[in-house]
């Protein structure tokens, strides 16, 4: 996956690449495009701080390829 827009096949929504600020438990504070928001990480459950993860509706999908922060 690269790091950019891309477009829930589901919804047509984009998903947004977002990077770890925090991780507590199954959520985590991300920032993306300049805002901070909570979003489930159980599909990623070993998001750590500095990890680039895409985001769509408040769920991590997952980590972007080869991004260990």
């Amino acid at each position: 996956m690269t790091v950019g827009r891309e477009t829930c096949s589901t919804c047509g929504d984009v998903a947004l690449p977002g990077r770890v600020r925090e991780v507590d438990g199954l959520e985590a504070v991300v920032e993306v495009e300049g805002q901070s928001e909570r979003v489930g990480i159980d599909l990623v459950p070993d998001a750590r701080p500095g990890d680039l993860l895409l985001c769509h509706a408040g769920i991590a999908l997952e980590r972007l390829e080869g991004d260990r922060g």
